[in-house]
């Protein structure tokens, strides 16, 4: 899918594009709304995570995707409780990541998910693959 690319720079003009529901178990624990430039297409995120505010002071999105990155929500289940965060990435980028288990940093593959499947504690979503869907934030290998 090739996205078009304004002759000229331009402002963007965001619009809801969609939403992925974050899920563990049967609780609904955050969303991910995207936003897409009706001009350029490129997209923003906002996270929104249940029970915090965790609205950001800056005005407008700044952090946009490119051709060659995607959206993904990176999971941690190293702790009982699992942790999870929303990043834009390249093929090939590096999430720099401490925790109970000492793993890090993991790699995006090239399909963005986590490169080393062997991996019991981390996972790497890309959110393309669940707009308009639910994304259970599970370590099992990916279902879809």
């Amino acid at each position: 899918m090739s996205e078009p690319i304004p002759s000229k720079p331009h402002e963007h003009e965001f619009r809801y594009y969609a939403a992925v529901n974050l899920f563990r178990g049967t609780e609904a624990v955050g969303v991910v709304d995207l936003w897409r430039c009706s001009i350029c297409h490129v997209k923003a995120t906002e996270l929104r995570v249940q029970g915090l505010n965790n609205l950001s002071a800056e005005a407008g999105f700044p952090v946009l995707d490119g051709p060659d990155t995607r959206w993904v929500v990176f999971v941690c289940g190293a702790e009982e409780e699992p942790k999870f965060d929303v990043f834009n990435l390249h093929v090939g980028d590096e999430i720099q990541h401490d925790c109970v288990e000492k793993v890090g940093p993991i790699r995006v593959g090239k399909d963005y998910s986590i490169e080393n499947k062997s991996d019991k504690y981390h996972r790497v979503y890309n959110l393309d693959n669940y707009l308009n869907e639910n994304l259970e934030l599970v370590l099992a290998p990916e279902q879809k």
